[in-house]
């Protein structure tokens, strides 16, 4: 039994640390490193009046703990002022901030945790198959509606330091840096006048980057439950999809009205506080 446990650690352990060892692909967007998959910088997306993002001022990052010193280096090259951490209290305690052991990085702690996701109890029902048909699906759904309406205090000092010149280059990231990372990001772009079918371009960008851990992890999953948990149901987790997104920006319409009803009412964000945010990021 207790061999048993010890098997059943290892597995979860890999089931909750993604350590990819094949290279993420290609993209424009994308800055090559090695040991982040998910580091982009926004700049370059058009908004409806024709501006668009600037470069160099606003990244989007999975965790920085498994980076090589060098590319730790690059990474400060970019400049970055400000790292808004999404990650919970325990995934900081496993993975500390690196940045700012290198250079003077403002760091804001900004944690963004749904409890349906727990790590450990979630990979405990992967592995004893305890998983009905399109039950992560679901998880997923109310988790981007969870972020969108319990977090709203974390999303209103995200935006209104960012619309503070001295506070970029900024760089946001969470562990994986495709689901809260992606909600926060949408909202930021969708602030400041970013067309949503470009948002979502943006968004689903992160399948593109972790296809090949998803299919390996997906598999290893599936035969560490002896073939009881589904490898579409892990797939769930893993992947960002439409609809999720799609939830969040329901439910802030449902709530509020509108995305603009949203900022004004649910983040506290008020027109001249939105113009200095365009002013920051835009061009």
């Amino acid at each position: 039994m207790h061999i048993q446990k010890r098997a059943t650690l290892v597995i979860a352990t890999f089931l909750l640390i993604l350590l990819g060892c094949a290279a993420a692909p290609q993209d424009p967007s994308r800055i090559e490193v090695t040991g982040s998959r998910n580091l982009r910088d926004l700049g370059g997306y058009h908004t409806m009046d024709g501006r668009q993002i600037k470069k160099g001022v606003l990244y989007r990052s999975d965790h920085l703990g498994q980076i090589s010193k060098a590319d730790l280096d690059k990474i400060a090259a970019l400049g970055v002022k400000t790292e808004y951490d999404l990650r919970g209290e325990a995934e900081r305690a496993s993975s500390p901030p690196r940045l700012p052991k290198i250079v003077p990085v403002k760091v804001v702690t900004l944690s963004v945790f749904y409890q349906g996701l727990e790590p450990w109890m979630t990979a405990r029902k992967i592995l004893e198959g305890d998983v009905e048909e399109g039950e992560f699906h679901a998880v997923m759904v109310e988790a981007y509606r969870s972020y969108a309406l319990d977090f709203r205090s974390q999303w209103s000092i995200l935006l209104k330091g960012l619309a503070e010149p001295e506070t970029t280059p900024a760089l946001i990231h969470c562990t994986y840096g495709k689901d809260r990372t992606g909600v926060a990001v949408a909202i930021i772009l969708r602030s400041v006048g970013v067309p949503q079918e470009t948002v979502l371009e943006d968004y689903l960008l992160s399948n593109k980057f972790w296809e090949s851990k998803t299919d390996t992890y997906s598999c290893l999953a599936n035969c560490a439950s002896c073939f009881r948990t589904p490898r579409s149901e892990v797939r769930a987790l893993m992947e960002v999809r439409p609809e999720y997104l799609d939830a969040a920006f329901e439910v802030i319409d449902e709530k509020y009205g509108s995305f603009e009803g949203y900022l004004r009412e649910g983040l506290d964000i008020d027109g001249a506080t939105l113009e200095r945010l365009r002013s920051a990021l835009l061009e």
